[in-house]
C-alpha cells in the first residue's frame, strides 16, 4: 500500500470519526435534523480511496457551513465541538495532496 492511500485513509477514517461524533450529540440533543445531516454524510464517504474522490466529497460537505440556519449554527458547546471537529477534518480532505505554492 503506498503512502498516499494511507494518507487518504487516515484523512477518511478522520472524516468519518468526527461524522460519528456530530451525529452521537445530534442523538443525545435529539436534534433529529443534524442526525439525519451526518447519515448523508457518511454516505459520502463510503468506497472514497483516491485523493481527488476525497477533495471532492470533502468539499461537497462542506457546503453545509455557511452563515444562520447552517449546520455549522449550533447551540451547546457539545455540538459546536463536534461540528468545528468535523469541519477542520472535511478541510483537510479537501486539500489532500494540493500543492504547496
Amino acid at each position: 500500500m503506498g503512502n498516499q492511500h494511507r494518507n487518504v485513509d487516515a484523512v477518511r477514517d478522520e472524516i468519518t470519526s468526527a461524522i460519528a461524533e456530530v451525529r452521537s450529540v445530534a442523538q443525545l440533543e435529539h436534534d433529529v435534523q443534524r442526525q439525519r445531516t451526518a447519515d448523508w454524510l457518511d454516505k459520502q464517504f463510503v468506497g472514497v480511496d483516491d485523493a481527488p474522490t476525497l477533495r471532492e466529497a470533502a468539499a461537497s460537505a462542506l457546503s453545509l457551513y455557511g452563515g444562520n440556519g447552517s449546520f455549522s449554527d449550533v447551540g451547546t458547546a457539545e455540538s459546536a465541538h463536534a461540528v468545528d471537529q468535523l469541519g477542520r477534518a472535511l478541510r483537510r480532505g479537501r486539500t489532500l495532496f494540493f500543492p504547496v505554492w
